[in-house]
């Protein structure tokens, strides 16, 4: 399967887990798949993360890395 579908997948499941608790994000990856845009569904605010280089389980652990005090 292509990196970028596996990607697209990871983040689509990563949105379901974190609907688990109550944070409700949306996670999209960017068009050359280097970042992913981190949107809080409830106050519209939006942070990049650097997935550069990353396969699944490296971009799955970079996100909240990235963003834990935001997303957490």
């Amino acid at each position: 399967m292509e990196e970028r579908v596996k990607k697209q997948k990871a983040l689509h499941y990563l949105e379901l887990a974190l609907g688990l608790d109550d944070k409700w994000f949306s996670l999209r990856l960017s068009d050359d798949g280097n970042t992913v845009k981190v949107t809080d569904l409830e106050s519209h605010c939006t942070r990049d993360v650097n997935i550069a280089l990353d396969n699944v389980p490296a971009m799955i652990y970079d996100i909240p890395r990235q963003a834990k005090d935001w997303i957490m």
